[in-house]
């Protein structure tokens, strides 16, 4: 086993294993640890209990060789604000010996990463939470320019009942404002097959919480190979990344251009 990382998902979500194995190749390895379950909560109360217990949820991994553990939650963050988001991973990963990154970290690494300084928010959320989303990601140094429940348009009462056809159609008559990132974060919402779908054809970059966390997890490991559908996603995502003006975004989608 010379490439295996970790995954912590909440213990309903139906996604993010999936999704992280159609963007893996057949390495790394990835294990998984649950997040305790609490049905009698409502969405705040665990969203706190998920934060209280990600360390020992890590430690459920044992001595398995890890190169890195990734928090696949990203919403039970966003009240903390990314200083503290990211000294608690910090101090976690010197407690476990291992990386360990949360969701919406690795979110925001990834927007760094590609130098974008302006999102749109499309999220699987009640509006409170939404509003914690904008206070991280304005804290981050981020402009966000519109920020959108997407549970009334598609309606649906979770994330995790959303349907990559419904989320697919929802995008595609999207209006977002030039030099502007979408962002789909919510990890137990299917956002891979629907980027996917749409990315030849779609006039703004989309990123998702999902393969933000696919692209940590293979950035632990040296040689770790993305599949296919990864690459073609990272691929675009750079090529916008390096248009950033209206004229060379337009040739992305000209044949002519």
């Amino acid at each position: 086993m010379d490439k295996a990382v970790g995954l912590i998902v909440p213990p309903s979500n139906p996604t993010l294993e999936v999704e992280i194995k159609a963007l893996f190749d057949e390495r790394p390895y990835v294990y998984t640890s649950r997040l305790p379950f609490c049905s009698d909560k409502i969405l705040e109360e665990r969203n706190e209990v998920y934060l209280e217990g990600c360390v020992d949820t890590a430690r459920r991994f044992g001595t398995l060789p890890l190169k890195g553990i990734l928090v696949g939650c990203t919403g039970s963050n966003y009240r903390l604000g990314p200083v503290e988001d990211r000294r608690r991973c910090h101090e976690a990963s010197i407690e476990l010996g291992t990386p360990l990154m949360s969701g919406s970290l690795a979110v925001l690494e990834m927007i760094q990463e590609l130098e974008f300084t302006k999102i749109q928010l499309e999220l699987p959320y009640p509006d409170w939470l939404v509003s914690l989303a904008v206070s991280y990601w304005e804290a981050a140094g981020l402009e966000v320019v519109a920020q959108h429940s997407l549970l009334k348009p598609i309606a649906a009462e979770s994330a995790y009942q959303i349907q990559s056809d419904d989320l697919e159609h929802y995008l595609s008559s999207l209006e977002v404002p030039s030099d502007t990132l979408v962002l789909l974060s919510g990890t137990g919402m299917p956002t891979v097959g629907a980027i996917g779908e749409l990315v030849q054809r779609f006039h703004a970059p989309l990123l998702s919480s999902n393969l933000c966390a696919a692209h940590w997890m293979l950035s632990c490991c040296e040689g770790g190979q993305g599949s296919i559908l990864y690459h073609q996603l990272m691929g675009k995502l750079r090529s916008f990344s390096e248009a950033k003006d209206g004229g060379m975004v337009d040739n992305l989608f000209n044949p002519f251009g």
